[in-house]
């Protein structure tokens, strides 16, 4: 009986070392068998479930299966398991296989921020916010973490954060060319353009960034200086062809130029791409009707009509094409339809 009972010890004692899964893990991410390594990492949290170890192994694995947020799901809850792997060298000593480390501990927030745009992508806003946060927590002088942070915060609607963590963005990194950028959106957006435009052309003296070029030529258009706003978008669109926006933009600034052909191509270009926006045959409709040529006009302003059937300004163009085409009837009855439809939205 007593000889049962040392072997029972015995075998408890092996048990309570690891889980057999714990080296299968490791030989399979040697392999780079990151199926299986997953396979073994799973029964070794079903052995382990209070271990942050296998959290760790899986946590990697998942980093290398580009799947963001299960790998910062492990990586949390190993944290939680034992706060000292938030330390560099216990980590990174933990995550190695003979001696080298598998990944550096300054990947992290990388992980997090990657996990956080997922999110953002899906527009999971509060779920990309906690992994922000951990971002945070592991390198909080990473700008790019606050700008994630500001995007958020603003599509969130929360002006006073999204403008903080902006502001600690540009802090952290001044040259950061996204961080500028959106800087200078918020300078446009609140008025200040002339320090938007500042901001714009050293962005793109020191970078050639399509978003700069693009925002530039969208500001000079605010501006009205239309000569220099489609030069800009111009070279966007050389860099960026599928944008709708560059192109849709182009095309307002070639009709302010009196350049209705180019304005046209444009403005049909950006329908090609965005067939769902009733706004581009709407302009496209305004600029054939600058240009004298109506009965193309009103094609594209019917288009518009059957897109979007309660926006008084479209009836108010094609009341004014008609005009022009001598249909006087149908022009009057548009003029009221358009009055009636300001009358219900209390215009």
């Amino acid at each position: 009986m007593l000889k049962r009972l040392s072997i029972l010890i015995l075998l408890y004692g092996c048990a309570s070392l690891g889980s057999p899964a714990a080296s299968s893990t490791k030989i399979y991410v040697q392999n780079n068998n990151l199926e299986k390594a997953e396979e073994n990492a799973n029964a070794w949290i079903n052995d382990q479930p209070n271990s942050p170890k296998p959290y760790i192994w899986r946590g990697y694995i998942y980093t290398r299966k580009n799947e963001w947020v299960k790998a910062s799901e492990d990586f949390i809850k190993a944290f939680s398991l034992d706060t000292s792997y938030r330390r560099k060298e216990k980590f990174e000593k933990e995550l190695s296989i003979a001696g080298q480390s598998l990944m550096p501990f300054s990947a992290l927030p990388t992980i997090f921020q990657n996990a956080a745009i997922v999110l953002i992508q899906e527009n999971k806003f509060q779920e990309a916010i906690r992994y922000l946060q951990e971002a945070e927590k592991l390198d909080p002088k990473n700008a790019n973490t606050y700008l994630l942070l500001h995007g958020v915060y603003n599509s969130l609607g929360d002006e006073r954060k999204s403008r903080e963590y902006l502001e600690k963005a540009v802090r952290l990194d001044p040259k950061n060319p996204k961080a500028r950028l959106q800087l200078a959106i918020l300078y446009s957006y609140e008025g200040n353009k002339d320090t938007a435009e500042k901001i714009l052309r050293g962005i793109i003296k020191d970078t050639a960034m399509v978003e700069a070029y693009k925002e530039l030529g969208i500001l000079l258009f605010e501006k009205g200086n239309y000569k220099e706003s489609a030069e800009n978008l111009e070279k966007a669109y050389q860099m960026k062809g599928d944008d709708y926006e560059i192109l849709a933009n182009l095309g307002q600034a070639y009709a302010q130029l009196g350049n209705y052909d180019k304005a046209v191509e444009y403005l049909k270009k950006a329908y090609e791409l965005k067939g769902d926006e009733y706004r581009i045959p709407f302009a496209i409709a305004g600029v054939l009707y600058d240009a004298k040529r109506y009965k193309e006009a009103l094609d594209y302003v019917n288009l518009a009509i059957s897109m979007k059937k309660d926006d008084p300004t479209l009836y108010e163009l094609r009341a004014a094409i008609y005009k022009a085409l001598g249909r006087t009837k149908d022009a009057v009855a548009d003029f009221k339809r358009a009055e009636d439809l300001k009358k219900a939205k209390g215009k």
